[in-house]
């Protein structure tokens, strides 16, 4: 939900500050998919469905035992499985660390 709420928060200052966001920019190097939010969406999110714990007519979707939870086949929407990994065989080795620069 974070990466969400981010996304569209950069969408909205590249709309509403361009010279803000010109500024911090600044000196980057430039990409074709620089501000191309849509995409940045595409790659980063295995699927959207948690965008319908915001809608109210959804209520109680994140129930496995929802009717609707259990007709898309919907996974990880209640709070104590948002950092369930989806493929458990692909998730990061919590032990790697991380690295420094």
């Amino acid at each position: 939900m974070a990466l969400h709420l981010g996304i569209d928060r950069a969408r909205a200052l590249t709309r509403n500050r361009p010279r803000l966001v010109a500024k911090t920019v600044e000196g980057l190097s430039e990409d074709r998919r620089d501000f191309d939010w849509e995409w940045c969406s595409t790659v980063l999110f295995e699927d959207h469905d948690v965008l319908m714990l915001l809608d109210a007519s959804l209520d109680g979707i994140e129930d496995s035992g929802n009717e609707i939870n259990q007709a898309l086949g919907l996974a990880n929407l209640a709070a104590a499985e948002w950092f369930v990994p989806f493929r458990p065989g692909q998730a990061r080795d919590p032990a790697r660390g991380f690295r420094h620069s």
